[in-house]
């Protein structure tokens, strides 16, 4: 792996270096790692600190798990041990000199309010057709996953797609020196993480900064249909391309079904059509974007379409189960945001319309000052779509029902099994159960038990 190419040159001009044994060799250790579980024999683990642990409490059983060397902040007196000024500093200037040193690697870059990681893996299904392609595992995609993406990175890879996310100022103006994407996009923006970046605003400028350190030969990806962002990327200075539905973009949606199974994508009065796997309007704009920039890349119309169709889906992503007496749950337990919980409620409603409607819905989580008004207009949004019964699991998610209409069915939920108290699938028929929620509720466990 090109970290064992690198990483001694690096170690000697990186100006943190604080102690180094000069019979350590570099050279010849199996990965990097920084989970002490985890280690194999011959790795090289980094003690990162957490927010409530020091990552040095690891170190002792790393070394016992078999780590060859470990780098460390703290010095102990160990003949094993390389000290640095901060570890987490350390690898990011490695990940970002490995970038550095790849030249022929193309970096793609990938932020959004909203479906960062089913661009990224159906962008990574198109472009593995062509090239040698790596990208993050699940969504490690921050100030830790993206130097840790790059540590995995081998000679013979073309393309590195990197999912880039953010709660904070300045952590994509970060990532991006570290990887210097020469293609980006930013899928859309909406209201999340608004607990420390604000409003929409604050992300879109926050996000912005993805292309920050592009050249002349760059290309920018954006959402023709985003209100916030057609106006400002429109015009921007380096190469572009658009994508959209509902307005005139370069790559556009045609002919969508009812239920946003299959589409007829449209691009320099060409066409073809595509059946989702992992059907949803989200999707068909997560496929436009990553078309779009595998277009750019110089893939052809036929791949891209080949490509999109192998994409499976993301666990625990709006996934339909259909079960007995004519019942569906759907799995949406990922994650949740004012906006694609919104998403979520039009989705059910549309493809299901004849169906008694359920929402089961957790806290969306980081939303700040806008937390209590964004969860009403979900209780809202509920019953604009139709849907019948309610139930929330968590303290914010008591807001939900503030102004449902008087004839919905609420519950609140106390523990994740309780859901069984109030609905019995085998005496249900024709019913659709919609679950979701913030990542940090651990709504899964309750479709677990509503599934079992």
């Amino acid at each position: 792996m090109l970290v064992n190419l690198l990483i001694e040159n690096f170690i000697d001009q990186y100006d943190g270096l604080v102690y180094r044994d000069p019979n350590i060799k570099l050279d010849s250790f199996n990965k990097i790692s920084t989970d002490s579980r985890t280690i194999n024999d011959g790795d090289l683990f980094i003690a990162l600190d957490g927010e409530n642990f020091s990552g040095d409490k690891f170190v002792e059983e790393a070394l016992e798990n078999g780590a060859e060397y470990f780098i460390t902040h703290n010095q102990i007196g160990c003949s094993k041990e390389i000290v640095v000024d901060s570890t987490l500093k350390f690898i990011q200037e490695f990940a970002a000199y490995i970038i550095k040193n790849f030249k022929k690697l193309k970096v793609f870059g990938i932020t959004g309010t909203n479906g960062k990681t089913s661009t990224k893996e159906i962008l990574n299904c198109i472009l593995s057709k062509r090239y040698k392609v790596l990208s993050n595992i699940g969504n490690l995609n921050n100030q830790i996953g993206v130097p840790l993406t790059i540590f995995r990175l081998e000679e013979s890879h073309e393309i590195l797609i990197l999912e880039m996310g953010t709660n904070s100022e300045g952590e994509i103006f970060n990532l991006a020196q570290i990887a210097r994407p020469s293609y980006a996009t930013i899928t859309n923006i909406g209201n999340g993480h608004t607990e420390k970046l604000i409003n929409k605003e604050s992300i879109l400028e926050e996000k912005s900064n993805i292309y920050h350190f592009f050249d002349s030969d760059s290309v920018f990806c954006f959402n023709f249909d985003d209100d916030l962002i057609r106006p400002r990327f429109n015009h921007l200075n380096s190469k572009k391309i658009s994508f959209g539905i509902t307005n005139d973009a370069e790559v556009m949606a045609r002919k969508i079904s009812s239920d946003f199974s299959s589409f007829s994508m449209c691009y320099d009065k060409k066409q073809v059509q595509i059946t989702l796997k992992a059907p949803g309007i989200n999707n068909i704009y997560n496929s436009l974007c990553s078309a779009s920039l595998a277009i750019e890349a110089g893939v052809d119309l036929e791949t891209v379409a080949a490509g999109i169709e192998s994409f499976e889906g993301i666990k625990n992503r709006f996934k339909i189960i259909e079960l007995k007496n004519k019942n569906v749950i759907i799995n949406d337990t990922y994650n949740a945001n004012p906006d694609s919980m919104q998403k979520a409620i039009e989705m059910t409603s549309k493809i299901f319309q004849s169906k008694k409607k359920i929402a089961i819905l957790g806290d969306m989580l980081e939303l700040g000052k806008i937390s209590e008004e964004e969860h009403i207009k979900i209780g809202n949004h509920l019953a604009i779509n139709g849907f019948s019964e309610l139930y929330s699991f968590g303290d914010k998610a008591e807001n939900y029902a503030k102004k449902i209409n008087k004839g919905v069915v609420y519950g609140k939920l106390k523990n994740h099994s309780e859901i069984k108290k109030y609905i019995n699938l085998d005496s249900t028929t024709n019913t659709v159960i919609l679950v979701k929620g913030s990542r940090g509720m651990r709504m899964e466990k309750i479709f677990d038990s509503l599934n079992n």
